[in-house]
């Protein structure tokens, strides 16, 4: 990694640090709520720095970019409302911006996922105002995916020691060596029943980009291997980014935040649904054919037995417990390479 991403890196941490301390001074108190707000204006700078890449990009390629901006929309930019005046940001973010991304196609329909039902929290215009100032010294646009997807992993960190999401976050360590030892391959389906913030879907698309990349264009980041997956050819690499990996979670919340992650990761065509896996009435979901399950199943939960799926082949409250029956039912599943994480 050059020094200039390095410098970058250390950089954005800092200010995520800023911005984290700032909210919570100003009353937002809960760690989850302080990223999902940071987390939705990030997307909103980043919207608008995708999209001059993109006009850049059709200048030089001759291929056609229809600006998610163009005409009367021009006012959602980032940077024509950054600075508006008169004490109606806050309104014009909560009750336009937001509204236009749930609108949002052209491609964009997991961006559009992760503001469907979003609130802004954030108090008060004055702390809002400020937000977007820190914000807006942060250039998205020079940050590779790898480094923006590493980077938001270190703000759910903090959220996590701060208790917030322990039984979501699996210890990444924990994750690699699972992955390591389940070994997904190009063209196999993923699905993870419980996603949480999608940890083990991303590790498995690092894994299977590192098994595809010619050892000499290797990068070392924290004292692991990082490929680029050059090996794969066009119809692997859309397979992998778009039909490779799928994940539930009956939080809305974790939802969003899966979403969130997945994208600063380079993973837009992941599937992610909000989802009662073991609970609830079958869906057509309940019938998809996957080659390989990986996932962390909640062990604190109990369940009401009127509840539990009917065709689920074991009978429990406890959740681990439905959840490897669950595995049971996915007519493609490898039922070993399931239980290798689940008995840990």
């Amino acid at each position: 990694m050059t020094q200039n991403i390095q410098q970058l890196r250390e950089e954005f941490k800092q200010k995520m640090d800023i911005l984290n301390n700032y909210l919570f001074a100003q009353g937002l108190s809960d760690p989850m709520t302080r990223i999902q707000q940071l987390s939705f204006l990030f997307f909103l700078k980043m919207l608008e720095e995708q999209d001059i890449a993109m006009e850049r990009e059709e200048k030089l390629t001759g291929r056609k970019h229809k600006s998610i901006f163009a005409g009367q929309k021009d006012k959602f930019r980032w940077s024509r409302w950054r600075e508006k005046a008169g004490g109606n940001l806050y309104k014009f973010i909560r009750d336009e911006v937001f509204q236009f991304v749930t609108e949002l196609h052209n491609g964009h329909d997991n961006i559009r996922q992760v503001f469907e039902g979003a609130k802004l929290l954030i108090p008060d215009e004055a702390t809002l105002k400020r937000t977007v100032e820190i914000i807006d010294g942060i250039n998205f646009s020079s940050l590779d995916t790898d480094v923006k997807g590493d980077l938001y992993e270190y703000l759910l960190q903090q959220i996590n020691s701060a208790g917030k999401l322990g039984a979501f976050l699996t210890p990444r360590h924990i994750i690699r060596a699972i992955i390591e030892m389940v070994n997904p391959k190009i063209g196999e389906t993923i699905l993870d029943p419980a996603c949480g913030t999608s940890g083990f879907l991303i590790g498995a698309y690092e894994y299977i980009r590192l098994k595809n990349s010619d050892s000499k264009n290797l990068e070392e980041r924290n004292s692991r291997m990082f490929g680029y997956g050059e090996k794969l050819n066009k119809e692997q690499w859309k397979f992998l980014t778009e039909k490779t990996f799928n994940g539930y979670d009956v939080a809305p919340e974790m939802v969003r935040l899966a979403l969130m992650n997945l994208l600063l990761h380079g993973l837009e065509g992941a599937h992610i649904l909000r989802k009662d896996t073991i609970a609830g009435s079958e869906d057509e979901s309940d019938l998809q054919k996957f080659d390989v399950v990986l996932t962390n199943p909640p062990f604190a939960g109990l369940v009401d037995s009127g509840r539990i799926k009917a065709t689920l082949p074991v009978r429990s409250k406890k959740t681990q417990i439905l959840f490897l029956g669950y595995s049971g039912l996915i007519p493609n599943s490898s039922i070993f390479r399931y239980t290798i994480y689940a008995m840990t």
